[in-house]
């Protein structure tokens, strides 16, 4: 019979480290990590989140995803304000993230910076600094984490080097599921050592517009996380599962979320542990500090017309 963690129940004030995902699938590989896992508490009235709660390494997690069907920074704003408010202790895991909706592509679709989020709070770069500097870490230490999400549900494990497809940029229609006559525009590559993911540390833009131009891909893209960074301090941990062109599509997108679920255990491992007095409540501090056009827009005395008609 497969193991399950036991399930527990602790209060509110407990939990304090919050982890926002996108997508259900990417939820689901952050619950397979838990340790142990925790019953729901009582809603708090205005907050449309549903929560996973559970312990990971020595941390007590409050985790969520955006509602079905909803993408982007203002989803990912109001879900990351709806956690503030429910669970006033966290500090997120969601270093620098550029939002490219504050840039300009130019001429030859290069981006020009003219705007940046805030950077994350020094208890998560500290424990960056601390994996980045241990020795005894390994060439793959992502392994552990990845076969136990794998082990329970398989659909979540690394698809083949069949399927990692890099076309050149000249080529906008050629598919993987369609190269059994080969394809000119395919990029020859050297077999790589391992499967194990690569952990890139840097900025990863961000903002509401898919990326499927190959031209425009040389940083790391997604669509959440500038939300969620306008709205609390965090530290972005995403999965790379394409190559941002025209052959965009979804088959890596459950192994990538267990090596981002892998990555948050691992830093959660060296993240010092919150006292009893809830070290992380400036978190909560950093939000109520928001401009009042902010605050104002997740009120929950505010009807849904009223938020319908602001625009951020």
């Amino acid at each position: 019979m497969q193991w399950r963690p036991p399930i527990l129940k602790y209060t509110r004030s407990q939990y304090t480290v919050g982890i926002l995902c996108p997508l259900p699938k990417e939820l689901m590989a952050v619950r397979a990590l838990f340790d142990s896992r925790h019953d729901n508490l009582e809603t708090v009235p205005g907050d449309s989140n549903q929560y996973a709660l559970g312990k990971m390494a020595q941390h007590m997690v409050v985790a969520a995803c955006l509602p079905a069907g909803e993408y982007g920074t203002n989803a990912a704003a109001a879900a990351a304000c709806n956690m503030v408010r429910s669970f006033d202790q966290p500090v997120g895991t969601c270093p620098g993230v550029l939002q490219y909706d504050l840039g300009k592509e130019e001429e030859g679709k290069s981006l020009k910076l003219t705007g940046t989020l805030q950077r994350p709070p020094r208890i998560l770069t500290t424990a960056i600094a601390a994996l980045q500097s241990d020795p005894d870490l390994g060439p793959e230490p992502l392994a552990p984490n990845l076969r136990k999400v794998a082990g329970r549900m398989p659909r979540y494990s690394y698809p083949g080097n069949e399927l990692d497809v890099l076309f050149q940029v000249a080529c906008a229609t050629c598919r993987p599921r369609n190269l059994s006559g080969g394809c000119s525009h395919m990029r020859q590559r050297m077999p790589r050592p391992t499967t194990d993911p690569t952990i890139h540390y840097g900025p990863v833009a961000s903002g509401n517009r898919v990326v499927k131009d190959a031209t425009f891909r040389d940083q790391c893209f997604e669509m959440e996380a500038a939300g969620v960074t306008n709205a609390v301090d965090c530290l972005v941990i995403r999965g790379i599962s394409d190559y941002c062109d025209a052959n965009k599509n979804d088959t890596w997108q459950e192994y990538v979320a267990a090596a981002a679920a892998a990555y948050a255990k691992l830093l959660l491992g060296v993240v010092a542990k919150a006292d009893d007095k809830g070290s992380h409540g400036s978190i909560r501090r950093s939000f109520t500090e928001r401009p009042t056009w902010l605050r104002s827009m997740y009120d929950e005395r505010e009807g849904e017309q009223a938020r319908k008609r602001r625009k951020v």
